[in-house]
């Protein structure tokens, strides 16, 4: 008789409250849940369970309210200076979502190839064409808002930290296992830790990220 297959696993799509550009989440734990298949002897089959505290997936070990992107040097430099405030993407990003991580592309040999700053968004807010406000000005607004873009989301930058120490491509390869992104992908909480971390402030990550705005 053929063996079961396990069940696949699910992200959770439950959203949560708004944060704010001074609400930074931390970390919080969730337990899988255990669903029953059959009636005699089948394996137990896991399932991630929605919840609204939990910013770690203890299935795979990854960070559900971060996520790595990809961001030519023009663009990062813009979202820096504030001359961009929306940063836009073709794909919409879970509600709980509250933090990009910007990974540098090379670009012709002026971006440093690594991931070198987390901007903070707020929860929940997914701008589409025509609902990013005309006030404050950005950079690709008034484009989005016109439908001129390929993009189809809005993502508002509340904030920007730079790095102390960039992850470079090679320690993403060598030491956390993953190459440049393509697409997105949720942080991995290891890296997580050793790059942002559970602080409650901003001078508890002194060593670790430095507030632009």
């Amino acid at each position: 008789m053929a063996g079961s297959q396990p069940v696949s696993k699910e992200e959770a799509q439950t959203p949560q409250r708004s944060a704010t550009q001074e609400n930074v989440l931390r970390a919080g734990r969730s337990m899988p849940n255990t669903s029953r298949v059959s009636k005699s002897t089948p394996p137990k089959s896991k399932s991630k369970p929605a919840s609204s505290s939990t910013d770690i997936d203890n299935d795979d070990h990854r960070i559900k309210t971060d996520v790595l992107i990809a961001i030519k040097p023009i663009h990062l430099a813009n979202i820096v200076s504030q001359k961009k405030n929306h940063e836009y993407r073709k794909y919409r990003l879970h509600d709980k979502v509250v933090r990009l991580w910007l990974y540098e592309t090379k670009e012709g040999g002026e971006g440093r190839a690594s991931i070198t700053h987390i901007a903070v968004i707020p929860e929940g807010i997914r701008h589409t064409p025509g609902d990013v406000p005309a006030e404050p000005f950005g950079i690709g607004n008034d484009d989005f808002n016109a439908g001129l873009k390929q993009s189809k989301y809005g993502y508002p930058v509340l904030g920007v930290y730079e790095l102390v120490k960039p992850v470079t491509l090679d320690e993403m390869k060598s030491r956390w296992d993953m190459g440049a992104p393509m697409g997105w992908r949720y942080i991995r909480a290891d890296l997580w830790v050793d790059r942002w971390g559970a602080g409650i402030d901003d001078n508890d990550r002194a060593e670790k990220v430095t507030r632009v705005f």
